[in-house]
């Protein structure tokens, strides 16, 4: 693609954007002017800010204008991640411009359907462009303020045909624009369909590219009301139409009249954005008039719905004038005031209920109640439809599904709930709008007789054999127990493995598997729980009698209706439960994931409004974590069962990253190619001050066993470890759980091996770096000793030198075998701990033959590489030196970071550092590949036990520079592929043999 106007365009707006950019990320502002540089800056900032979408932007913009192909891995993942035109739109033009025309052809076509025309005298040219090369007959879009254009190839006035439902109509049109070979032309007689429904676009009785102008997706509405001090206000946008203006309707609730409407503006609209910001606006009193006392609904001009509406904007201002008359009338002056005819509510809550073993006043036990099952359903077909089957495959002779049809936008789920009505066992109810959760949830638990117990049950979960009966089982095992709700992968405070909801959705075959092995394990005990879910909630006829169904009052769209339903069911004296013997799987997500944070924020306040200490409660809960030893039995049971009798090797380590978590993660591959399975145990820390650590066992190559945690002060771990058929130990670290904790590993009756990967054994400080940050040259112990009283411990232990020392021989001289990388490490411990290690070396030999300085010339500019986390142990303090000596003096010396430091802003500032930001093992290759560097340089201050960034410029025949201390300088001399330098240089000897280390002796 040649074409001036676009490349104009798009290295003018690249340019816009940086400079917005800047803002934000200050890095940027010292190379704005220069697009390779941004880039490379972006790179940086991309693997700091991983989640940010500006920056992922900013990198397919810049690849684009120095015409990187690449341009489209950024655009494309974008545009996949959230509502993107902006980088639809310039995906299309990467495409374009990389000749995929195919491609193109497939995103100009669903860019048309889906958005609104962006850039319009860019957007035209590049549809010109497509569909000339595949040959079409034109293209049609629809414009920011909803005009239809079209593109074809006529000057003359062009018979267009358009059709919106049952509705065919011939176009009346004027010309918009004739450059190009395609004219544009605007249809004058056809607007948006008020249903929104699709719109086809014919010429010469062929569809042009994009017909089927999808109008739920262009003018889609994204928003979010709640009640404030002046009004009502939130949040509003069109978000696959970034130049629409939002106007805002209020309407009556109850008599649907219009109360007022408001236009905000778009700010923005000429901005660039990864996506359309969100236009918050504010609906004042004064607007609302005399809406403000009656429930009223905030609505875009086709009557979407914000998330949030319908609500009562003085709903907060009417109880508590309530809760002042009620307390009034209790406490009367010496003329009491008239009871108000509406004052009907009591006292507010001071405290929240917590569990109470009170039972309501008509509690009894009766016979098991016949159940009826409520499926609210809104969106997600796929989903909808496995839920729907498995309910009606598991339904059980005294069980009948409700399923309540939200006014659904999607016509294909519409018609399979239109295809369940008739059948046996299930009653199909449509809402004729839209009215959120709650109310849909309410008009299916109304349904229920009164001797009916009620499941409410999302429509994304998954359903095993015998759901129903466990559930009931458990709900019926206490007379007071009001709900019950089970595990699931995906509900809060009930999820498992993770207790955070943060698992991966479950296949079918697996929620089966667990669940058959959670009613296995036979548990007739119950745990109290301060709230259900509402995901899958079984709730008791009487409780439900008692305590009322969900308030749609205040919770319109979800996230805390249930949660209110139960603490009210409390205070009534009913017991939440959790049902310990099924598992229920929940897809999660299909109705409102976009508002998620809003309406949690938003329902959290209002829920400690009504319940005072709501979350408190909810947080204390957590903490205890009542649940924990009932998931950890549960991840033992399904471990042992997969160990299918191998023994077992456990790998005690630290929980920080680095050389030593890469070495353990290769033993335990090595230790699995072996037939056995390897156990990652590492210390799990709380955070706070004075609790103690505890380990927690991870199978190294099985997945979802986060529940192995046990005390590190006690003998659990040798109990889990016995169970576990631990044939063997391997020590690679105490830091983070303590010496004195991995004395008790050491005497649990395994034999066990330590591995030598730093020399914390006796170095409280761990790498033998002392004051200045430099190595220490291994004093004395008393000198070791100020060491530490000055400078602090980093071994997490509050010991002395000498007192760990002590301790580290016991557990060294208990050892079957100590275990070093080379010699040099070898003998430092021969030296300090008077032990003998063997030595293993972490990697095998390489063949460093061919590796070598070349010469350079004296005007190139010298690239030097730095490998990994460069902190000041690593060296951080000689490279900023030599950054500031070389910007002195002008030397041609420029240094790139591969990874990152300890404080990457002071080396940028300098302009000769380059920094790629953290990275995965698996990127390390081509990333170093990629900065075209002659050298590399380990700058380390300390006796490294090893060096794997050693080993990484050798795959890809990088020769190394080298300080003349630990293991890395060992292994430069006896297996070449490098040059071993003084510790001490000064900066213009360092400086000078950097530039060349070709013309110095390795002597």
């Amino acid at each position: 693609m040649d074409d001036p106007y676009i490349n104009s365009f798009v290295l003018e707006e690249t340019r816009r954007y940086i400079l917005t950019l800047t803002g934000k990320y200050e890095q940027l502002a010292p190379v704005a002017g220069d697009v390779p540089a941004c880039l490379r800056r972006l790179l940086y900032l991309q693997r700091t800010h991983p989640s940010a979408h500006d920056i992922m932007l900013g990198i397919g913009l810049c690849r684009l204008v120095t015409g990187d192909p690449r341009a489209s891995e950024a655009l494309e993942f974008l545009a996949g991640t959230v509502i993107s035109p902006v980088a639809r739109f310039f995906l299309l033009m990467a495409r374009i411009r990389a000749g995929a025309y195919d491609n193109a052809f497939v995103e100009m076509k669903s860019l048309l359907r889906e958005t609104a025309v962006l850039y319009f005298d860019v957007f035209h040219r590049l549809c010109d462009m497509v569909v000339k090369a595949v040959r079409c007959n034109g293209w049609c879009g629809m414009l920011p303020d909803g005009q239809i254009v079209v593109g074809v190839r006529t000057r003359r006035q062009p018979s267009i045909t358009i059709r919106t439902g049952a509705n065919e109509i011939a176009a009346s049109v004027s010309l918009l624009t004739d450059q190009g070979e395609y004219a544009v032309w605007k249809v004058d007689n056809v607007t948006i369909p008020p249903t929104l429904c699709p719109v086809h676009v014919h010429y010469k009785g062929r569809q042009l590219v994009g017909s089927g102008l999808e109008c739920r997706s262009i003018w889609q509405f994204q928003g979010f009301v709640e009640e404030c001090a002046e009004g009502i206000s939130g949040w509003c946008r069109y978000p696959n139409n970034i130049a629409a203006e939002n106007r805002l309707v209020v309407r009556s609730e109850r008599t649907d009249g219009v109360i007022c409407e408001k236009v905000f503006g778009v700010e923005d609209a000429g901005r660039l954005s990864p996506e359309r910001s969100r236009t918050e606006f504010c609906i004042t009193w004064a607007d609302l008039a005399d809406g403000a006392v009656d429930p009223v609904r905030i609505t875009d001009p086709f009557g979407q719905d914000l998330y949030g509406s319908p609500l009562t904007p003085q709903a907060g201002a009417q109880y508590a004038r309530h809760q002042a008359e009620r307390v009034a009338m209790a406490f009367p002056a010496a003329c009491p005031p008239e009871a108000p005819a509406h004052c009907v509510l009591p006292y507010p809550a001071l405290h929240t209920p917590r569990f109470s073993s009170h039972r309501g006043k008509d509690v009894r036990d009766p016979a098991v109640n016949p159940v009826v099952i409520v499926i609210p359903v809104y969106k997600g077909l796929k989903v909808t439809k496995e839920c729907l089957s498995l309910a009606l495959k598991w339904r059980e002779a005294d069980t009948r599904i409700v399923a309540v049809n939200d006014c659904s936008p999607d016509p294909a789920i519409v018609a399979y709930l239109e295809s369940l009505e008739g059948r046996e066992g299930i009653q199909v109810l449509h809402n004729e709008r839209n009215r959120g959760f709650t109310y849909t949830a309410n008009r299916g638990l109304r349904e229920a007789g009164r001797d009916e117990d009620v499941i409410l049950l999302n429509s994304d979960t998954l359903l095993p054999r015998g759901w129903v009966s466990c559930l009931r089982a458990t709900a019926y095992s206490a007379p007071d127990i009001g709900t019950a709700t089970p595990l699931s992968n995906a509900a809060t405070i009930f999820s498992y493995p993770r207790n955070d909801g943060q698992n991966t959705i479950p296949r079918y075959d697996e929620v089966e598997e667990l669940a058959a092995l959670l009613a296995g394990l036979g548990r007739t005990d119950t745990v109290d729980v301060p709230t259900a879910h509402g995901f899958c909630m079984y709730i008791r006829a009487e409780c439900l009698r008692q305590t009322g169904v969900l308030r749609e009052d205040v919770f319109a769209q979800g996230y805390g209706e249930e949660n209110d339903f139960s603490r009210r069911a409390l205070a009534l004296g009913w017991r939440h439960v959790v049902c310990l013997n099924t598992f229920v799987g929940h897809v999660e997500g299909q109705s409102f994931s976009a508002f998620r944070g809003d309406l949690m924020r938003r329902n959290l306040r209002i829920l400690n409004g009504l319940h005072p200490g709501y979350d408190a409660v909810v947080q204390a809960w957590q903490k205890k974590d009542p649940l924990g030893p009932f998931r950890r039995l549960v991840d033992m049971t399904r471990l042992t069962a997969d160990l299918r009798g191998r023994t077992t090797v456990a790998l005690v380590t630290h929980n920080r990253g680095g050389g030593v978590q890469k070495f353990v993660r290769r033993r335990a591959a090595q230790i699995t190619d072996e037939g056995k399975l390897a156990l990652v145990i590492s210390p799990l820390t709380a955070g706070e001050k004075g609790v103690p650590a505890r380990w927690h066992v991870l199978p190294a190559t099985l997945e979802d066993y986060p529940n192995i945690l046990c005390d590190t002060d006690g003998d659990a771990l040798q109990d889990i470890l016995l169970a576990l058929n631990c044939e063997r130990i391997e020590m690679h670290s105490y830091i983070g759980a303590g010496i004195a904790a991995i004395g008790r590993v050491a005497r649990c009756g395994i034999p066990y091996n330590v591995y030598l990967h730093d020399y914390s054994w006796f170095c409280p400080r761990i790498t033998l770096v002392s004051y200045n940050n430099i190595y220490c040259g291994e004093q004395s112990e008393d000198a070791c000793g100020r060491c530490v009283r000055d400078l602090g411990a980093l071994n997490e232990d509050d010991l002395t030198a000498s007192d760990l020392r002590d301790r580290s021989r016991d557990i060294l001289n208990g050892a079957t075998e100590i275990i070093a990388s080379c010699r040099d490490v070898a003998a430092r411990y021969r030296r300090q701990m008077g032990v003998s290690p063997i030595i293993h070396q972490w990697e095998a030999p390489t063949a460093n033959e061919r590796i070598a300085f070349r010469p350079k010339l004296d005007s190139e500019v010298r690239r030097i590489l730095l490998i990994g986390a460069i902190g000041m142990e690593k060296g951080y303090n000689v490279i900023l030196k030599l950054a500031r000596y070389v910007v002195e003096t002008g030397l041609p010396l420029r240094f790139v970071i591969v990874g990152f430091t300890c404080d990457d802003e002071r080396l940028l500032e300098t302009g000769v550092v380059e920094i790629t930001g953290p990275y995965g093992d698996d990127e390390l290759p081509a990333l170093i590949s990629e900065q075209g560097c002659d050298w590399g340089f380990l700058p380390a201050q300390w006796p490294e036990t090893w060096s794997y960034v050693l080993t990484a410029f050798w795959r890809q025949q990088i020769p190394v520079v080298t300080f003349d201390i630990g293991a890395p300088a060992q292994r430069v001399r006896e297996c070449g592929g490098g040059m071993v330098i003084p510790l001490h240089l000064r900066m213009p000897e360092l400086a000078a043999l950097l530039m060349d280390p070709a013309v110095f002796s390795d002597g």
